[in-house]
């Protein structure tokens, strides 16, 4: 089976999932958060290299702040958690968060680049976990970035530095889970000629069985890259 040097994922359905379930937002968001240590483990096994995981947007960040607090708050003692233990360094995972982080909390931003510290030597397997992102955003960064190091003409290659996943080849497969069919603004430029693979179950219920199927339609597809 070929397997994607690099996967992104979409991870959408928390929110419904608790609805469907009767669970407190907070139960919803923390079983999210286990089923992304599966599918680390999931993509470790059948040798993924790179896995880049949308956590939260900038649009996200328009909702209420009981909701934003809650997910923080456990965000951050997740964070904690795998500290502790040394969860995803036993892993050899490299944990790397990318987006807007000035836009969350100094205490769970501390926290962030703590895991990020202590996995800076795992070469097993890289993580990105995008919080407060959006992929126009990103773009307007880069940009910023360029005009700020004084670069007057641009080509694709030296626009790719600039943004946040800088030095990494672009994702072969995306997923996006809970039935919608669209991208929502996730890593425009860089899934440009990616595959798209979008799962009917929420988040929280992906099965080894869901995953396996989608990297198995990923196999199958030709991909030419516009030749």
């Amino acid at each position: 089976m070929k397997v994607p040097l690099h996967l992104a994922i979409i991870p959408d359905g928390n929110r419904r999932y608790g609805r469907k379930y009767g669970l407190p937002l907070i139960k919803a968001y923390a079983r999210g958060i286990e089923k992304l240590r599966e599918v680390v483990e999931w993509s470790k096994e059948i040798g993924i290299k790179i896995l880049t995981v949308w956590g939260f947007s900038t649009e996200n960040l328009q909702r209420s702040s009981a909701e934003k607090r809650a997910f923080f708050t456990l965000l951050k003692r997740k964070a904690q958690e795998f500290l502790k233990n040394k969860g995803f360094e036993k892993m050899g995972v490299r944990v790397k968060f990318i987006g807007r982080l000035d836009f969350l909390p100094k205490g769970l931003v501390h926290v962030l680049k703590k895991v990020e510290e202590q996995t800076s030597s795992a070469n097993s397997m890289l993580l990105n976990i995008a919080l407060a992102y959006g992929g126009r955003q990103e773009i307007v960064d880069a940009c910023n970035r360029i005009i700020r190091a004084g670069i007057k003409n641009v080509d694709q290659e030296t626009f790719a530095k600039f943004l946040y996943t800088a030095d990494l080849p672009d994702p072969d497969l995306v997923i996006r889970t809970s039935g919608e069919m669209r991208l929502s603004g996730f890593l425009p430029w860089q899934i440009a000629y990616s595959e798209l693979v979008f799962l009917p179950c929420l988040w929280p219920e992906l099965t080894k069985r869901d995953f396996l199927w989608a990297i198995s339609e990923y196999s199958r597809r030709e991909r030419r890259f516009g030749r």
